[in-house]
């Protein structure tokens, strides 16, 4: 949703930069002039609107939407967990504090999802190695 920081774009036409010029510019800038920056969504910028339409298609199909590290305010992501509850979607929710998205999580985990997450995935391999 909120792009890649390993990958980069020109800042006035967006299209993607494969590779950063060799050169001596802080910021490089890009073949037509301008700036070269993170291929990041900073505050106070849209996110693309493609990433939040595929975002809606994925939501309405989930049957399990992991919901990790979030304030649960910033809108329109913030709404994704009530959109997937109403289709039919198991919520599980791995921050350290509880949000707005607790109520509907069916399952709210405290903790840092640096550990909360490793121990998930552990038990999810845990229990498909047990079912035949």
């Amino acid at each position: 949703m909120h792009g890649n920081i390993f990958r980069y774009k020109c800042f006035d036409m967006g299209h993607p930069i494969d590779e950063l010029p060799k050169t001596e510019d802080i910021p490089p800038r890009c073949e037509c002039g301008s700036l070269i920056r993170p291929d990041v969504v900073w505050f106070g910028e849209m996110l693309p609107e493609n990433a939040v339409m595929r975002a809606y298609q994925a939501i309405e199909t989930c049957e399990v939407m992991l919901v990790v590290g979030t304030s649960g305010i910033v809108y329109p992501v913030a709404g994704f967990p009530g959109v997937a509850k109403r289709a039919g979607a198991q919520i599980i929710e791995i921050n350290p504090e509880p949000t707005p998205i607790t109520f509907d999580a069916d399952v709210s985990v405290r903790g840092p999802s640096g550990g909360v997450l490793p121990q998930l995935l552990e038990k999810f391999l845990e229990k498909r190695a047990e079912t035949p």
